[in-house]
C-alpha cells in the first residue's frame, strides 16, 4: 500500500470517529439535563422549596389562573399539615370568614376536658376581636357552661378592639350577675386604653347597678396609676351603694402597691366607708399572705372595736382571714384564732371558718381540733357542727362512727343534728334513732319533729310505730298527739318523767 492510499484511509477514519463522538455528546446532553432537573425536583420536594413555583407553573398551563387567586380561594381546612385548632385561629386572625358550623365541626371532635375548654377560650378570644357578632351567634349553640366561657372571652376580645361596641352590648343584655361581671370587665379593659372615656361611659349609665359595676372596673385601673385621685373620686360619689363599691375596688388595687398608705387612707374615713375600705385591703392581702393580714388586723384591732359598730367589722375581717389561712395552712390558722377575743363572737365565727375549710381536706384532724375548743360562746359546738356537716358529705360512715364515740354534751348533740339532717330523707328510721339519742330534750324534740314530719308523709304507719315505741316525755307526747292518735296518753303514773 502506497503513501497516498494510507493518508486517505487515515482521513476517513478520523472523520468517522468525529461523527460518532458528536452523536454521543448530542444524545447525552438531554439525559444529563433531565437528571439534573429531576434531582433538583427531588431536593425541592424533600425540603419544601420551590413548591409555589411549580404549582404556579402548572396552574398557568392548566387554566391560566393567577396564584394569588388560588391562595385567596383556598379552603382553610384543607391544609392537613396544620393543627385544626391552629388552622381556625390563623384564619380568624387573617380576617377570613369563618362559619359557626366550621368551628363546631372541630369542637365536636374534642372530648370534654382541658383541651375542649382551651379551644373555646382561644377561638372565642380571637373571634371576639375580629367578628364578635358572629362569635356570639356561634356561642348560642354551646351548652350553658361552655357558652358562659365563650361569651366572657368574646366580650373581653371585643372590648380590646372596640370598647364602645362591647359596652353597648353588655349594657343591653338582660341584667344578671353574669352580665354585671361583663360590665365590670368591659370598664376595666376600656380604662386600660382610655381611662377618661371609660369613666365617662360609666357615669353616663342610668341604671344604678350597671353604673356601679362599670365604675368599679374603670376606677380600679385608675387606682393603679393614681390612687390618690381615684380615692378622692370615689369619696365624691353621692349614692352610698355606688360609693362603697368603688371604694372597695380602689382599696384592693391600692393595697397591692402600697399597703401602709392604703390602710392609712382607709382608717382616715368614717363609718361604713372606713369599714368597706379596711376590709377590702386586709382581704386582698390575705389572698396571698394571710399571716401578714393577721398581723395587720392585730395592729388595728383596737381602732376597729372602738368605731361604734360593736366589733362587727373586726369579726367579719377575722373570719375572712381565718378562712383564707385555713385553705393553705389550717394548723397555723387554728393557732392564730386561739388568741382572738371571744367578744362579739369574733373567735366563734373564725373557728367555724377554719373548721369548715380544714374538714374539707382532713376531717379527722379538724375533728380532733374542734372537740378541744372552748365551750364558752358555743365555740366548740359550732366548730364541731361544721366538721360534721363536711365529713358527712365525704364519708358518712366514718363521720357517724366519730359522732357515736363523742362524749355526751352540746358538741355531740350538734354533730348528731347534722347527721339527722343528712340521712332523714334516705333513712328516716335511722335518723329518728339518732334524733332520739340527743341529750338536750328541746333540741331532741326539734330533730324528732323534723324527721317525723317527712316520714309521716311517705309512710305514716312506720312513723307512728316509731313514736309509739319511743320513751317520750309528757311534753313530747303532747307535741306528737295528732300523729299518735287517741292512745297517745300513757297509763296514769306509768311514766318516769324525763329530766330536762
Amino acid at each position: 500500500m502506497n503513501l497516498k492510499v494510507s493518508l486517505i484511509i487515515i482521513v476517513l477514519a478520523s472523520f468517522s470517529f468525529g461523527i460518532v463522538v458528536e452523536r454521543f455528546i448530542i444524545s447525552s446532553e438531554p439525559e444529563d439535563s433531565a437528571n439534573v432537573i429531576n434531582e433538583k425536583a427531588k431536593e425541592n420536594t424533600i425540603t419544601g422549596e420551590g413548591r409555589t413555583g411549580l404549582n404556579y407553573s402548572s396552574s398557568q398551563q392548566n387554566n391560566g389562573n393567577d396564584r394569588n387567586d388560588s391562595k385567596d380561594n383556598e379552603n382553610p381546612f384543607d391544609d392537613q399539615r396544620r393543627d385544626p385548632v391552629d388552622n381556625i385561629i390563623n384564619q380568624i386572625d387573617r380576617g377570613k370568614r369563618i362559619t359557626a358550623a366550621q368551628v363546631s365541626s372541630v369542637l365536636e371532635q374534642l372530648p370534654a376536658g382541658r383541651k375542649r375548654r382551651e379551644f373555646i377560650h382561644r377561638v372565642a378570644s380571637h373571634w371576639g376581636r375580629k367578628d364578635p357578632k358572629a362569635a356570639l351567634a356561634w356561642s348560642e349553640s354551646l351548652i350553658p357552661s361552655e357558652q358562659s366561657i365563650a361569651v366572657e372571652e368574646i366580650v373581653h376580645g371585643w372590648a380590646r378592639t372596640d370598647p364602645t361596641g362591647a359596652a353597648n352590648y353588655v349594657t343591653e343584655i338582660p341584667k344578671s350577675r353574669r352580665s354585671l361581671d361583663l360590665v365590670h370587665a368591659t370598664g376595666h379593659i376600656w380604662a386600660e386604653q382610655d381611662q377618661q372615656a371609660a369613666i365617662d361611659w360609666a357615669m353616663s349609665l342610668q341604671d344604678t347597678a350597671l353604673r356601679q359595676r362599670a365604675l368599679r372596673g374603670s376606677a380600679g385601673v385608675w387606682a393603679r396609676t393614681d390612687p390618690s385621685s381615684a380615692s378622692a373620686f370615689a369619696l365624691e360619689i353621692k349614692n352610698p351603694y355606688e360609693r362603697h363599691g368603688v371604694i372597695e375596688s380602689v382599696a384592693r388595687r391600692w393595697s397591692r402597691q402600697e399597703t401602709k398608705e392604703s390602710l392609712d387612707w382607709a382608717l382616715s374615713m368614717q363609718g361604713e366607708d372606713r369599714n368597706r375600705a379596711t376590709r377590702a385591703i386586709i382581704e386582698e392581702i390575705a389572698d396571698h399572705d394571710p399571716k401578714q393580714a393577721a398581723g395587720l388586723l392585730s395592729e388595728i384591732s383596737a381602732s376597729l372595736t372602738s368605731d361604734g359598730s360593736g366589733g362587727r367589722i373586726h369579726r367579719d375581717i377575722a373570719s375572712e382571714v381565718a378562712e383564707r389561712w385555713a385553705s393553705t395552712n389550717p394548723d397555723e390558722a387554728a393557732e392564730w384564732i386561739a388568741d382572738l377575743p371571744e367578744s362579739q363572737h369574733i373567735k366563734r365565727e373564725a373557728a367555724q371558718r377554719v373548721a369548715d375549710r380544714w374538714a374539707s381536706t382532713n376531717p379527722e384532724e379538724a375533728a380532733e381540733w374542734a372537740v378541744e375548743l372552748p365551750e364558752s360562746d358555743n365555740i366548740r359546738r359550732h366548730a364541731v357542727e361544721r366538721v360534721a356537716d363536711r365529713w358527712l358529705k365525704y364519708d358518712s360512715l366514718s363521720a357517724s362512727e366519730w359522732i357515736a364515740e363523742m362524749p355526751i354534751g352540746e358538741a355531740r348533740d350538734a354533730a348528731a343534728g347534722e347527721l339527722v339532717r343528712n340521712i332523714s330523707d334516705s333513712d328516716p328510721a335511722a335518723a329518728f334513732s339518732w334524733a332520739n339519742s340527743v341529750g338536750n330534750e328541746g333540741y331532741q324534740t326539734h330533730l324528732m319533729e323534723e324527721v317525723i314530719e317527712g316520714w309521716h308523709n311517705t309512710d305514716p304507719n312506720a312513723a307512728r310505730s316509731a313514736l309509739q315505741a319511743t320513751d317520750l316525755s309528757a311534753r313530747q307526747r303532747e307535741k306528737f298527739k295528732e300523729i299518735l292518735g287517741p292512745s297517745a296518753a300513757p297509763p296514769a303514773n306509768s311514766e318516769t318523767p324525763k329530766t330536762e
